[in-house]
């Protein structure tokens, strides 16, 4: 289980993505497909804060302090890219906001994690993107997969306000089964 902080994507911008997804689906079946509940931004994944760890509550306070410190920003969806193992929806920042609470929360992060060194390469480019992922690979990938998402690179799919952050204890896609909202803490108001 992962630990991390994330924005969830609002209904209205997840739904904009179906007709999208519907179209890949059915030239892909095999891949999964996202829900619209459960698409969402990754502003940082935190590692693992054990429950038996002496200081976890001293660390989930430092956590509320620094996103609670954060003011509210919007985020605008604007298309769908590939990357090696998923297609994601690029999600752009209207201001550093988003950037700060990503560079602080990495400070809080949790090192000690594993990871290959493909997953380390792919984790630092995706540090400086914001994106909402919405087909995770399973098998081959067509060369007609990859024009048809090319139809949806420069579609917009959605502005809104992000007003709070979720601390969630998740599998790797926030499946239904397989994720739990730890907490949401709300950023600060104007």
């Amino acid at each position: 289980m992962h630990l991390a902080a994330i924005i969830r994507v609002p209904p209205r911008v997840a739904s904009s993505v179906t007709p999208a997804l519907d179209g890949l689906h059915h030239h892909s079946p095999h891949h999964h497909y996202y829900p619209p509940e459960t698409m969402h931004v990754t502003v940082r994944k935190l590692g693992r804060f054990p429950s038996d760890d002496s200081d976890v509550a001293a660390r989930l306070g430092e956590l509320r302090r620094v996103v609670g410190s954060q003011p509210s920003f919007d985020l605008t969806m604007w298309g769908l890219n590939l990357s090696p193992t998923t297609v994601f929806a690029q999600v752009f920042p209207h201001d550093r906001t988003f950037h700060s609470l990503r560079r602080q929360l990495g400070g809080m992060a949790d090192h000690s994690v594993s990871q290959s060194s493909s997953e380390r390469l792919i984790d630092l480019a995706a540090r400086n993107l914001a994106h909402a992922n919405v087909v995770r690979f399973s098998g081959g990938v067509t060369t007609e997969f990859v024009r048809e998402v090319s139809h949806f690179r420069r579609i917009h799919l959605g502005r809104w306000a992000v007003r709070e952050v979720e601390l969630v204890r998740s599998d790797k896609s926030l499946s239904r089964e397989g994720s739990h909202v730890i907490e949401r803490i709300p950023l600060a108001t104007s």
